[in-house]
């Protein structure tokens, strides 16, 4: 058990050291972002349309024609949305609308967090399997993949985030379990034996 939790804590480590290059040193997921033409606008017409405060908004929101409406009301309603998609503007967004007590130390300990569960996690799974070490990579990393494809590709499919996008996130699981692969592997895992 004392082995699976140190290699827990150093795979965490080199991820969480990954995920910082990645994220302030490499460019690769800033270079999607956007920026609006006139953001003080922007800011001025998302800042007195909030229904709800801090969430996710739509544009167009995709409701349910009201309940009292007839059946011609109701097609029409699901016409005009349809056609608010395919026309667009389409936005999908995280949205807080005004101040905030955002604390880098925080979200910094929140992450590192993240990263040792995910490595107790995988540590558990692969203290269960017999595979030499360059196997023993290549699971933790399959599971990094996994991650990106369950987080990442529905985002792409669903809510029309950029296919270079969708890419850069998978692509940057994948490499901070290899790293953690690497590190994990040295801990957990045994080699397998061959029966006489």
């Amino acid at each position: 058990m004392g082995k699976i939790i140190l290699g827990a804590v150093l795979t965490a480590m080199a991820v969480f050291g990954w995920e910082a290059v990645s994220w302030t040193a490499l460019g690769w997921h800033q270079n999607g972002f956007r920026a609006f033409r006139d953001e003080s606008k922007v800011a001025e017409v998302i800042k007195a349309n909030v229904t709800s405060g801090h969430g996710i908004y739509l544009l167009p929101a995709m409701g349910e024609a009201p309940k009292i409406a007839t059946a011609e009301e109701k097609k029409a309603f699901e016409e005009a949305q349809q056609k608010a998609m395919k026309n667009g503007p389409y936005v999908y967004a995280i949205v807080r609308p005004g101040k905030s007590d955002y604390s880098m130390g925080m979200n910094l300990t929140l992450s590192f967090i993240r990263c040792l569960v995910c490595a107790l996690l995988i540590a558990a799974l692969l203290s269960q399997t017999a595979l030499f070490y360059p196997a023993r990579i290549a699971f933790v990393a399959a599971a990094g993949l996994f991650a990106g494809l369950a987080a990442d590709l529905p985002m792409w499919i669903w809510f029309e985030n950029p296919g270079r996008d969708a890419v850069v996130n998978i692509a940057d699981h994948l490499i901070a379990w290899v790293i953690g692969g690497a590190v994990l592997g040295i801990f957990v895992g045994k080699d397998p034996v061959a029966e006489r």
